[in-house]
């Protein structure tokens, strides 16, 4: 079975991100920090680092059952049930009020960081529809590589450019 959300320890996901909610483009790294397993489930400390004229950090978790991946924050929207496992075309799943399903497993999507396939496609109408939608694609060996939101409140697009390692942190010297 495809690994469409893999989690590994000290790997960065780097997006450029832009919305109607500010002017320029921001560039948000994703770092899994650490991936532990705890009973039945795989838990991700996780780091998300938004750069755009300055610079917040906010620490979350992700975490992988026998039925769910759940993120507890994100880019566009805080947490959500990213999908259920394992993926299935035609799976449904209601966060109130918003409602997903999995529209397809054998998409093509090419982005800057590449040209991806068998990509699985999410579709979350926002309040049924009413106030707009979100289309996300997962690559499988991958991950979150790109989330077209289009909402009454805002429009932003966030895509991947690049998946690396996390940067050692920088050691304090003696004096």
């Amino acid at each position: 079975m495809a690994d469409y959300f893999p989690l590994k320890d000290r790997t960065r996901f780097e997006y450029k991100f832009t919305s109607t909610e500010f002017e320029g483009t921001a560039r948000v790294f994703i770092d899994i920090l650490e991936v532990k397993k705890k009973a039945a489930k795989l838990v991700a400390s996780a780091r998300m680092i938004f750069e755009l004229r300055d610079s917040h950090t906010t620490e979350y978790t992700i975490t992988r059952d026998a039925k769910w991946l759940t993120t507890a924050d994100g880019v566009i929207v805080g947490g959500r049930r990213e999908f259920p496992l394992p993926p299935k075309e035609g799976a449904k799943w209601d966060e109130s009020p918003d409602a997903s399903e999995v529209v397809s497993l054998s998409d093509k999507v090419s982005i800057k960081a590449g040209k991806f396939a068998n990509c699985m496609k999410i579709v979350t109408m926002l309040a049924g529809g009413d106030a707009g939608k979100s289309v996300r694609y997962y690559a499988p060996g991958v991950g979150y590589i790109l989330e077209e939101y289009s909402g009454e409140d805002k429009t932003c697009e966030l895509e991947l450019v690049a998946v690396s390692k996390v940067p050692e942190e920088k050691k304090k010297g003696k004096k």
